[in-house]
């Protein structure tokens, strides 16, 4: 079993203790996920597959908040405020603007490349440590200056 399956488990037993329903529900919806995309590729997932998953279900949280937040729903604000903050907990610490820009400037891009290529090249560099808005916005910011 994979290190975050191996964390999930241990964290769903501890939840289920606490009687945590708003974490055993988040930690349900990832393993889910996790084991979905397990049975789809008939194999275990690499490590960037389960950070990806991960990332995925922070996402679509992140929406939920955004519509939450656009109907005046404070409960449901509150809850995915929630959820996110879990979700969070499980991805490797997350890279902000400054730090995806130094991290361009150290693979030597010029200044003259293009967006697209840069963005693919530094998706690849960040994997699972960045947003792909933070780095859209580090790049852009990088290429103008």
């Amino acid at each position: 079993m994979s290190e975050l399956k191996d964390r999930l488990m241990a964290d769903i037993k501890t939840a289920m203790k606490e009687k945590d329903t708003m974490k055993k529900g988040v930690i349900n919806l990832l393993r889910a996920g996790l084991q979905n995309e397990s049975l789809e590729l008939k194999r275990e997932l690499t490590k960037e597959e389960e950070i990806k998953i991960v990332q995925r279900e922070l996402k679509q949280t992140k929406q939920s908040l955004e519509e939450g937040q656009k109907a005046n729903r404070e409960d449901i604000v509150e809850a995915e405020k929630a959820k996110i903050a879990i979700v969070e907990s499980y991805l490797p610490k997350q890279m902000n603007v400054e730090e995806v820009k130094e991290l361009i400037a150290s693979l030597g891009i010029s200044k003259d490349a293009s967006m697209g290529q840069t963005i693919g090249v530094v998706m690849k560099e960040v994997a699972g440590r960045a947003e792909g808005k933070t780095v859209s916005q580090a790049v852009k910011e990088y290429l103008q200056n």
